[in-house]
């Protein structure tokens, strides 16, 4: 890029103006070449000032996963799909990516300017307007981080709690490691090592009662290898025979730790499983 664009006084502008060539700077990186970005950014405008009708997000995004399976990941477009394309990523990138909720207020305008200085290899942005827009990016991430930590300080402890009320009532066992079991039906035969593959039924909900995974409901046992799973359902398994049915209460050092799993899992959350196990081999 020829010139240098300096900071002004406007800073919704400049970081509008970044934010923008950003997009254009991460789009081409990421090889989304067959967006027309100057469609795109036509698009932005429309959708802005409502002389467009959106598209909802979901049906831009049905609508793009059928156009990438019939043109081989969007690589054979006619020209009539290449501008359906770059229309339904606007309205897509609008709804999803346009206003991060890091930078407050957006101006759209500048947004296409810096997606078109970007395209036209214009004036880029000075070092201090580059600094501005990763100085609120990184203070965001940071908030995030924050809120994060402290929401999961909230799951362990009210993990922790649980389970050692839980750990009173009649019928619950603890092993050495923690890990809490009560059994509501007992099987025959040996029992699973840790070298087996084990077919199970199984549904696994937080503390709060929330199910967030279920073979039961998806009408299907599963089968695996002990060390496959989180070293609760190792150990607790490991317990079990043919035909039997046990309730696990998995602290979180047993589960997934620090790094929770999906949404629905939050970090240093302890776990509770149902699970029947048909067989092993």
């Amino acid at each position: 890029m020829a010139d240098t664009l300096e900071a002004t006084e406007n800073k919704v502008d400049d970081l509008s103006f970044v934010h923008g060539l950003g997009m254009a700077q991460g789009l081409t990186q990421q090889g989304f070449v067959f967006i027309n970005m100057e469609l795109m950014g036509n698009t932005f405008l429309g959708l802005d000032a409502k002389t467009e009708e959106i598209i909802e997000a979901q049906d831009a995004d049905t609508q793009l996963r059928e156009l990438a399976g019939s043109t081989e990941n969007f690589q054979k477009l006619s020209d009539e799909q290449s501008v359906l394309v770059s229309k339904l990523f606007a309205n897509l990138f609008f709804q999803t990516e346009l206003f991060h909720p890091a930078l407050g207020d957006i101006n759209v305008a500048k947004v296409v300017e810096g997606i078109m200085g970007f395209v036209n290899k214009q004036a880029a942005p000075s070092e201090e307007m580059i600094k501005g827009y990763t100085d609120v990016m990184d203070a965001f991430q940071k908030k995030m981080d924050e809120e994060s930590k402290a929401a999961a300080k909230v799951a362990g402890d009210a993990g922790y709690k649980f389970l050692e009320e839980n750990a009173k009532k009649e019928g619950i066992q603890v092993t050495e490691s923690g890990l809490q079991y009560e059994i509501i039906q007992a099987g025959e035969g040996a029992c699973p090592s840790i070298d087996n593959e084990v077919t199970v039924h199984y549904e696994g909900t937080t503390i709060d009662g929330k199910v967030f995974d279920s073979s039961y409901a998806r009408g299907e046992q599963i089968s695996f290898g002990l060390t496959q799973v989180i070293r609760g359902w190792t150990e607790g398994l490991q317990l079990m025979n043919p035909g039997a049915k046990f309730k696990f209460y998995i602290p979180q050092e047993l589960a997934y730790g620090d790094k929770g799993a999906g949404a629905d899992i939050a970090p240093f959350a302890a776990l509770i499983f149902t699970v029947e196990l048909f067989s092993f081999k």
